[in-house]
């Protein structure tokens, strides 16, 4: 790669830095991200060498690039959350309504998302030049992905665009994203995260009723394509915003790779904390699913159940935040542990014997605050299992990262079949003075264990 002068002379002082590349020689201050130069979008390297003397977790470069991914996750990552939605719309269109195949086109999306960080982790990595490049690709394909899906006329253009396409972008562009971030951020690591996936949580207060009116309004043509423009307008200026901390990187050579995880992977901790993340997932997404026809069951308004569930989303925000502030503070075996135990007590006790709101109203809140937060636990939990001594630690903390990614992939696709198995047949009788009405007892039972056995694996 070219050097410049300058460039071979900070060399002399810093043996192993990056080559500069050519574009970065004209590249004016953070102040000038938003200009229109494409070469300037691409490049990997922060606007000039300040960056590698601006402290870690703090600075305004740094939370620059933090607003930046906090735009692009509002924008992007919470319209699969939102796919309820959708799927109501579906059920009802002329086009999708005889197809069984509707409910899998949200799950695909995050279940490709989950399931190929492992391979976007080794990439970004492997090729740390590139790592912008991946990540404006990445975004590209979110776009052209919705854009695709307004042309649908079946449910298989809707798998492939909506469900695949769009997953595979965001993992596409999240996975450099987040290496980029763990250069900029290691005390604060963890508030960062949890502040960073409340994003969607915050857009998810409302966004399900936006694309509602949308959808009822217009059609899911229009909609894709209005969503798709303001993709464009809201989130690419924080593009430009982006930008690696210009630090000494290692390329990552997959067999050392593999030879650094190999006695982590082998270890007794990393295989308790590894079945905790798979457990937990398997009871994680039950509540979401099915509180809202569990309300439903019991008399409740349709307006309650909606409520429910944007409970879950405003206690998400806050526990999000939290659980990464706590995280950072104190051992994360802690707040996996209480998390778990917390949320399996509210599932046999609050949503088993529920016959009125106010117990499911309960039950969103812990469930909003302590589970669906648990994610932001994966960070530090990949610092505390490879510790400070790893020559490459970044690399092989996001590696291990990805890998929990993949778990629940897998227990999210599994809690699918495994809660209709329980659940039984959709005509099955409501006991309104049995257990979990007598219908859902499985599932309630199911929820709470799994937790509980998690909160046992994270002691």
């Amino acid at each position: 790669m070219y050097k410049s002068p300058s460039a071979r002379s900070s060399d002399d002082n810093a043996a192993g830095a990056e080559a500069v590349p050519l574009q970065s020689l004209k590249r004016t201050s953070i102040d000038s991200l938003a200009s229109s130069d494409l070469s300037q979008l691409l490049a990997d390297d922060a606007s000039d060498n300040s960056s590698l003397e601006t402290p870690v977790d703090g600075g305004r470069q740094a939370w620059i690039v933090f607003g930046g991914c906090w735009i692009i996750e509002f924008m992007i990552w919470s319209l699969p959350l939102s796919y309820g939605v959708f799927q109501e719309y579906y059920s009802n269109h002329e086009l999708f309504k005889s197809s069984t195949a509707i409910p899998t086109v949200g799950t695909l999306t995050a279940g490709t998302s989950n399931l190929c960080m492992p391979f976007m982790s080794m990439v970004a990595a492997r090729w740390p030049q590139y790592r912008r490049t991946q990540m404006i690709a990445g975004w590209v394909i979110c776009v052209l992905a919705l854009i695709g899906a307004s042309f649908a006329n079946s449910i298989e253009t809707l798998l492939l665009c909506q469900g695949f396409l769009y997953g595979f972008g965001w993992v596409t562009h999240y996975t450099p994203v987040m290496f980029i971030l763990n250069e900029w951020f290691d005390k604060q690591r963890g508030l960062v995260y949890g502040i960073l996936f409340s994003a969607s949580g915050v857009a998810g207060l409302d966004q399900p009723a936006l694309l509602n009116w949308m959808l009822r309004t217009f059609d899911f043509k229009i909609t894709f394509r209005v969503y798709a423009v303001a993709i464009i307008c809201v989130s690419g200026p924080g593009l430009f915003l982006i930008r690696s901390r210009d630090v000494p990187r290692k390329l990552l050579v997959p067999t050392k790779a593999l030879t650094s995880l190999r006695p982590i992977v082998r270890s007794l901790q990393f295989q308790l904390i590894a079945f905790a993340v798979f457990v937990q997932g398997l009871g994680f997404f039950i509540p979401r699913i099915y509180i809202n026809s569990y309300s439903s069951d019991l008399g409740l308004s349709q307006s309650l159940g909606a409520f429910l569930l944007a409970l879950i989303s405003l206690s998400q925000v806050c526990g999000q935040i939290g659980q990464g502030w706590v995280s950072d503070r104190l051992d994360v075996r802690i707040p996996m542990a209480v998390s778990t135990l917390l949320c399996g007590l509210a599932a046999l006790l609050l949503w088993g014997p529920a016959k009125t709101v106010w117990p499911l109203m309960f039950l969103a809140l812990i469930w909003g605050l302590l589970s669906a937060s648990y994610s932001v636990l994966y960070s530090r939990m990949c610092t505390f299992l490879v510790g400070k001594e790893d020559i490459d630690r970044d690399s092989v903390v996001m590696l291990m990262y990805g890998i929990f990614s993949f778990e629940r992939g897998i227990s999210g696709a599994m809690a699918g079949p495994i809660s209709s198995w329980l659940i039984g047949s959709s005509e099955q009788t409501i006991d309104l003075a049995a257990y979990g009405l007598g219908k859902y007892a499985g599932i309630v039972w199911f929820t709470g264990i799994c937790m509980l056995v998690a909160a046992t694996m994270g002691i």
